[in-house]
């Protein structure tokens, strides 16, 4: 290198600044001398020593062909005081004579770095991009795992809120129940309370927007959607029914109902009839509308449910007869005394099967003057005059059904399972046999007396006790083993239906609530009929057990199976007869129509050795009416199987491949009968599957017999879903 060379490297930069002129003098606080540190320029690096350095000399520097590096400075620079200087504040010019090219240059190196500016390679960008975005994800991510959490922490609270509320609308639902069954009016405001406070509260957490997502989760979220759907069914009927439930509670005192020395008091009743109609009416729409959800795949939910259903239906149906008591006694009984009443009643005999019960043994007269009932003895029905025509026309469904003689004897007035239609014929058969036209007919049959007796306590007639226990044994059985004549039997069944009925009329003093009990328990089985002969009364009579009528309400599914004994005699005592139903799948293409197989099973429990001890009117030996055929100890039975109104049968199973002997329709219904003879000791069973019209799809399937004698139920109800059963 030359000395030219190394003298150009080690040349400043640039030119020394002039003397820098003195400046005006300067507030002495703005600037301190002192507080600055002189910037010292780095020492130039150590050149190499030629004499004793083996290496080459470098070669020098290329000449540049980029832009000079930027040299950063701090933004203040020190500034050196001027010796001399009478001012501390005058100062001079920084001394940059020692940063060098070469100085500059050798910092770099020995630092590691390049003057050069480095620029990123696409893939290390693309990586950087990516670092960037996977943290932007794990962030986001973490946020929705912490906000999950916390959704998912006020759902379960919010659920266990929802199940505390249900179980007090559950307990209230029993509560007001009991409170009716014991016509406590203020027990009854405080469970309808409760009832009222638990279904808002389960409301209040169902209906949050937080609710719809737990929609969406597959399979389960259908069970959400029908839990919610409950309680919004539920909390229209708190809104709408309780309120005037409570109101109808505390006008109507149901303590305060009395029968006593023959008379009826009800205050209130009247009263309460707007508020009662109101809350029935929206019970019954609810009632449509639980029925008609899916079940809850989940047991325990759908045990709730089930459990809450069941609650509501008892509650509903207790309101609906209310309602329609309030809306009818007062002036069917002529509790304000404008306009005196008289119904025919007919007592049955259930030895000697009808579809409605029994063979109309007993007719007798009931007069309500004031609330005030009267009771005309009863006359057999035997003592009727024999008509020479009927006293209306059969329709050709009836002719082929039940025979010639439904509008012709008196005894065979109710052949055809449909009350209203054989009350009407009875009516007509009484003003023309006494010339009396009465207001409307009521049925009784001894199950009815037994249920009443077991609550006011028994009587004695002509020597016999008669109590809670054993009326219906004495009446249907032990008094034909008394060797009465046919007369004398059927005149003694009528005493004691009259007896049994005044008897009750004056011996229900302060029992009121126990003796409506036990007479709405006797409707629902079918032991006690009514038909009104006036419309406005007969409107609100439709539609519920008390009116007997065929069901034809295809969104209401019922299927019945009626038995009309064909001995002549009193075997059906002997006669043990059962009706189950189940849910059966239905095939592909018809899951609209829902499918339910009826198991009807008939057995003649007279043991053979005991048939000659049975009087003849028992057995029916010798009746001018009986078919020669049938021998003694023999039941015979005609059964009629009805399907669901708008339904069908869609196949049936009998012994032997056997069929049906007809199958027809009666009122639009689809109608299967069978003739069955039972020898003592045999028994019979059969098939039948109906498929319920698509309009009850979910309302499940009422299940109606002819009333039974033995204290089981008569009807029962299977659900539309096949788990449940």
């Amino acid at each position: 290198m030359t000395n030219e060379e190394s003298e150009a490297d080690s040349a400043p930069l640039m030119p020394p600044l002039p003397p820098q002129q003195p400046r005006p003098p300067q507030r002495s606080e703005s600037r301190s001398p002192q507080s600055h540190t002189p910037l010292t320029p780095p020492e130039p690096p150590a050149q190499p020593d030629p004499q004793t350095s083996h290496e080459p000399p470098s070669p020098p520097e290329p000449p540049a062909t980029h832009e000079p590096p930027v040299v950063h400075v701090s933004h203040t620079i020190p500034e050196a005081v001027i010796d001399g200087a009478d001012d501390a504040d005058v100062v001079a010019a920084p001394d940059l004579s020692g940063f060098t090219k070469a100085a500059l240059h050798a910092d770099a190196t020995a630092h590691g770095s390049s003057m050069h500016r480095r620029r990123m390679s696409a893939e290390h960008i693309a990586r950087i991009r990516r670092k960037r975005r996977r943290r932007r994800i794990l962030i986001a991510v973490g946020v929705l795992l912490l906000a999950l959490i916390a959704y998912i922490a006020y759902i379960g609270w919010s659920a266990i809120k929802v199940k505390n509320a249900v179980t007090q609308a559950l307990q209230g639902a029993t509560s007001a129940q009991n409170a009716i069954n014991s016509g406590d009016p203020s027990a009854i405001a405080g469970a309808v309370g409760q009832l009222s406070q638990g279904i808002d509260a389960a409301w209040n957490e169902t209906s949050s927007p937080a609710w719809a997502p737990l929609e969406w989760i597959p399979y389960f979220g259908g069970d959400v959607a029908t839990a919610r759907d409950t309680i919004d069914i539920l909390h229209d009927v708190s809104t709408d029914a309780l309120p005037g439930l409570a109101r109808a509670a505390s006008t109507l005192k149901l303590d305060s109902i009395s029968v006593k020395d023959s008379t009826v008091s009800m205050p209130g009743l009247a009263a309460s009839a707007p508020d009662l109609a109101q809350a029935a009416s929206s019970l019954n729409e609810a009632k449509v509308e639980l029925n008609n959800l899916s079940r809850p795949h989940i047991g325990q939910l759908a045990d709730a449910l089930d459990k809450a259903r069941s609650g509501f239906d008892t509650i509903a149906g207790t309101v609906d007869v209310f309602s329609r008591i309030a809306q009818t006694a007062p002036s069917m009984l002529d509790l304000n005394n404008q306009d005196e009443r008289t119904y025919l009643v007919i007592a049955q005999n259930n030895a000697e099967l009808r579809p409605t019960g029994g063979l109309p043994g007993s007719w007798g007269t009931l007069t309500a003057k004031g609330g005030k009932l009267t009771l005309s003895g009863f006359v057999p029905e035997t003592d009727l005059p024999l008509l020479k025509e009927p006293v209306s026309e059969e329709d050709s469904e009836e002719l082929g059904l039940f025979g010639p003689n439904l509008t012709l004897k008196p005894h065979d007035v109710n052949f055809t399972p449909d009350y209203p239609r054989a009350a009407k014929i009875a009516s007509d058969m009484w003003k023309k046999a006494k010339g009396q036209q009465v207001d409307g007919v009521i049925m009784i049959d001894p199950v009815l007396l037994q249920n009443l007796l077991a609550v006011t306590g028994g009587f004695t007639s002509n020597g016999v006790t008669f109590d809670g226990t054993n009326t219906v044994k004495l009446l249907l059985h032990d008094s034909y083993f008394q060797h009465l004549t046919p007369n004398e039997q059927d005149a003694l069944f009528s005493m004691v239906a009259h007896d049994a009925f005044m008897h009750v009329l004056s011996a229900s003093n302060g029992q009121s609530v126990a003796l409506i009990k036990a007479v709405m328990n006797s409707v629902n089985d079918g032991h006690l009929y009514v038909w009104s002969a006036s419309g406005d009364e007969q409107v609100h009579i439709s539609g519920t057990a008390i009116s007997g009528e065929l069901e034809t309400k295809p969104a209401e599914p019922t299927a019945s199976v009626y038995f009309s004994d064909g001995t002549q005699g009193k075997m059906d005592w002997y006669l043990d007869r059962t009706v189950t139903a189940e849910r059966v799948a239905s095939p592909d293409g018809d899951e609209g129509s829902e499918r339910y197989t009826l198991h009807v099973t008939m057995r003649n429990t007279l043991a053979a050795s005991e048939v000659d001890s049975l009087p003849a009117y028992v057995s029916g030996e010798g009746m001018s009416e009986r078919d020669a055929s049938i021998k003694p100890g023999e039941i015979v039975t005609m059964v009629y199987v009805y399907a669901p109104a708008e339904g069908r049968m869609t196949g049936w199973k009998l012994p032997g491949d056997a069929k049906f002997d007809m199958l027809t329709t009666h009122k639009e219904l689809t109608v299967a009968a069978k003739k069955v003879t039972l020898k003592p000791g045999e028994s019979y069973s059969f098939d039948v599957t109906v498929a319920a019209s698509p309009k009850g799809s979910g309302a499940g399937l009422t299940v109606r017999q002819t009333p039974r004698i033995d204290g089981k139920p008569s009807v029962q109800w299977i659900s539309s879903k096949k788990d449940d059963q």
